[in-house]
């Protein structure tokens, strides 16, 4: 008989938390060795290439709609209550959901294949031994059987189980980049590598989709199935994610093709070692931040706006610290970390660095805002919006990256960015949740980037006279992260916010050596 999960939350929540660390520790460690190995036995051609087509395929997740996370949440209360034709006619619908999924990339991937040399702006970019049609298809395999396997991975997240996934990705993960890397030692060819690449993948896929299966038989031997009024209540729900999630997959994928289009592969294998690195940053500051206001963020939208309010300014103020220091380090460490690491030849002009930190830091300073929007449901009044900054994204990054080059693609971001979520967001929070005025929260973003700019020139002059070489750059790092932090320690050693943070680390302190 299937057991579901009977830990307590707590403990789901430490083993889950954990294992997303270890995970996110191991997998970019093993991502920057890889990465390393490759530009050192191929060229900037081939990270190009690898960027282009992730973007194309992140393109092809629009058709799942945001349906999977529907049902990982319908799966939360029969779990709960150990209803297991419940969950059985879920699963079912979701397999059958995702197998369609499979189908239809199949299908568009093999109607757009025509089309590929008119998003690549130079094919003689191309390596002689590349044929795009191949590495295309590769790719188009590698997305449609993840979708045949990995519904059932939504059964372990629901059933709280969600570190058994992280854990699998991890080492497999590991396996993949070793594998990948012998491969490319042994033929230094780009197809084979990402050939080995693939059936690492699909062993991952098989392996888990059999490990569940075993471990829920009872689920999915079982024939219940949803209704057509529940299925349409699905569609219903998914409805208004749906805009969301087209906004954000055009914002944040089209970079890559409209480069391909506009500038050349070579620009887009550069940019991919800066988009690694600040990828890397993004996801452990919106993990930080997450999980910070997932622990108290349901207690928080059940008590008084007030009281919402005073907890969202607490956890902005941490928000806005973090995304200070985080730009500031980018800017003054990114290239310098590049051409140590990787080469001269595989940098940005200081301009283009500069666009990225700005966007970076429109992005990483709205993590909190994102967090208690989702949490309270503020996406119901704003489905219009992400279509429209998608939009703004495309004809505004299309216009400049014909005019400027690489760092009009990522203008294109920004403006579209400062004209509709980077406002929009804080003020349905204040206006609908918090029931306060909107003109606080612009001045204390003006002034934390005032304090960025402060902070971030001085600094900047007094590295421009350092030489780049190993032993310098991990002097930059010793700088930034002590003299940024320490600076904003000083300044604001007297705010409410900062006392009440100093106040709670020393409880908890104290609470784990169990002297209170």
């Amino acid at each position: 008989m299937t057991e579901f999960n009977k830990k307590s939350r707590k403990k789901n929540a430490v083993l889950m938390s954990s294992m997303g660390v270890l995970n996110q520790i191991v997998s970019n460690l093993a991502a920057f060795i890889y990465r390393t190995v490759f530009i050192y036995w191929l060229s900037v051609e081939y990270l190009g290439i690898n960027g282009l087509f992730s973007n194309v395929i992140q393109i092809f997740s629009l058709a799942e709609l945001g349906i999977g996370s529907v049902i990982t949440f319908r799966m939360y209360k029969p779990i709960k209550e150990d209803d297991v034709n419940r969950t059985a006619a879920l699963m079912h619908f979701y397999k059958m959901f995702y197998r369609l999924m499979s189908v239809l990339i199949l299908t568009i991937g093999i109607l757009l294949a025509p089309f590929l040399p008119h998003i690549i702006n130079d094919t003689s970019e191309i390596p002689a031994d590349i044929n795009i049609y191949v590495i295309y298809a590769l790719y188009i395999l590698q997305s449609a059987t993840s979708y045949t396997f990995a519904y059932r991975q939504a059964l372990l997240e629901a059933d709280q189980k969600g570190y058994i996934n992280t854990s699998v990705q991890m080492i497999f993960t590991c396996v993949r980049y070793g594998v990948s890397i012998v491969v490319l030692y042994l033929t230094r060819n780009y197809t084979l590598v990402l050939g080995a690449g693939l059936a690492v993948n699909l062993l991952m896929n098989i392996w888990t989709y059999s490990y569940v299966g075993h471990s829920y038989q009872e689920v999915f031997q079982n024939k219940s199935r949803l209704n057509k009024k529940e299925i349409l209540q699905i569609y219903k729900d998914t409805g208004a994610m749906m805009c969301h999630r087209i906004g954000t997959t055009v914002v944040n994928s089209t970079d890559n093709i409209i480069m391909s289009m506009y500038v050349g592969t070579v620009a887009v294998g550069i940019y991919s070692n800066y988009s690694m690195i600040i990828q890397i940053i993004q996801n452990t500051l919106s993990n930080f931040l997450g999980s910070f206001t997932a622990s108290i963020g349901n207690h928080a939208l059940s008590v008084a706006a007030e009281e919402r309010y005073q907890l969202f300014q607490r956890l902005r103020f941490a928000n806005m610290w973090l995304s200070v220091f985080c730009t500031s380090s980018l800017y003054l460490l990114l290239n310098p970390f590049i051409q140590v690491v990787w080469g001269k030849d595989l940098i940005f002009s200081r301009d283009i660095v500069l666009i990225l930190c700005i966007n970076f830091f429109l992005f990483s300073s709205r993590a909190v805002n994102g967090a208690f929007s989702n949490a309270s449901g503020m996406f119901r009044y704003d489905r219009a919006r992400p279509l429209i900054e998608a939009a703004l994204n495309l004809v505004i990054s299309i216009v400049l990256a014909g005019r400027i080059g690489v760092g009009g693609v990522f203008l294109g971001t920004i403006i579209s960015s400062a004209l509709t979520v980077w406002w929009r967001e804080p003020y349905l929070l204040y206006r609908k949740l918090f029931n306060q005025k909107i003109s606080g929260y612009f001045v204390s973003y003006i002034l934390w980037m005032g304090l960025l700019i402060l902070l971030t020139i001085p600094l900047d002059r007094w590295f421009t006279r350092m030489p780049i070489n190993f032993g310098y750059l991990i002097l930059r790092f010793l700088i930034c992260g002590l003299g940024i932090n320490t600076v904003i320690v000083i300044l604001m050693c007297r705010n409410k916010k900062f006392l009440y943070f100093v106040d709670f680390g020393r409880k908890l302190i104290l609470k784990k050596l169990r002297i209170e």
